[in-house]
């Protein structure tokens, strides 16, 4: 069941532009993963089990990590890291970007299945006449499970999020932010097989009623997807996992007319000056 807490709070104005501090925000978690086994066929001799082996063939990479921020106008600023060790459960990563535009973090922990921990965040603040992306992502592909025959295996996961936007009075500001968590089998079509994924998705929306009111949510899920092996031999798995923080800010604002420097001034006093002096010397030639 999903459990949702939802806040709008009053904006509180500053003396320095809104535009600079508005912030758009994405983060969550996927953790506490299990799995519980039931026998289908209780009369055949073979006890339900799932077996952890090292794949024979592993796609490349198992695991990845990665953080980036887009700006238009800017180059994008990327990081990633990727389990290549090919070592049962190595896959401690860690990517995360820094930069004045945003800040986007994605880790993946825990060298066994059940202490498996992900984490992604992304924030981005907005400025005027810029549009910003942050976006962080894990995903994972878990080859080593093999299911005993006549068994039905159940996997779960506690997934976790929030989202957050701003919308200043002065500035017309599009914001838009989401978690997503998912947990699939990876060689299961789900229309064939429809409880062999599981998502939980957290969106805030593009615009509140009140543009003076930031818009805040969060909520908490457990995922759960359910495979049975019917056969009378045992089954590989794989099992893929992706979780990924996403967050934008598009400010729309019509740029207003510069005030000119004073030195800008004099320059152009000195140049209309020299106008009317040619002006007067082509009427006295």
């Amino acid at each position: 069941m999903k459990t949702i807490v939802t806040a709008l709070a009053l904006s509180v104005t500053f003396a320095a532009p809104l535009s600079a501090s508005a912030q758009v925000s994405a983060e969550g978690t996927l953790n506490n993963f299990s799995y519980s086994l039931v026998d289908l066929l209780p009369n055949d001799g073979i006890a339900p089990s799932l077996s952890i082996v090292k794949p024979h063939n592993p796609s490349y990479p198992g695991t990845v990590a990665g953080a980036e921020i887009n700006e238009s106008g800017l180059r994008t600023t990327r990081e990633a890291s990727e389990d290549v060790t090919r070592a049962l459960y190595s896959r401690d990563l860690d990517a995360s970007v820094s930069v004045p535009q945003g800040t986007m973090v994605a880790t993946v922990s825990g060298q066994h299945f059940q202490n498996l921990a992900f984490h992604t965040a992304a924030s981005t603040t907005g400025s005027v006449g810029y549009k910003r992306s942050a976006r962080a992502r894990n995903v994972m592909l878990i080859e080593e499970f093999v299911l005993s025959p006549g068994t039905q295996i159940n996997f779960f996961a506690d997934a976790s999020g929030s989202v957050a936007t701003s919308l200043p009075r002065t500035n017309i500001l599009r914001e838009n932010s989401n978690f997503q968590a998912s947990m699939r089998f990876d060689d299961t079509w789900s229309s064939a097989y429809p409880n062999a994924s599981a998502t939980f998705k957290l969106t805030a929306p593009l615009g509140n009623s009140n543009p003076d009111l930031p818009f805040s949510q969060s909520a908490s899920e457990r995922l759960s997807i359910m495979f049975q092996n019917t056969k009378s031999t045992s089954r590989n798995l794989k099992l893929w996992i992706g979780v990924s923080a996403n967050a934008e800010s598009v400010d729309t604002t019509l740029s207003t007319s510069p005030v000119p420097e004073p030195a800008t001034y004099a320059m152009l006093i000195a140049g209309l000056a020299l106008v009317a002096g040619a002006a007067r010397r082509k009427r006295v030639g």
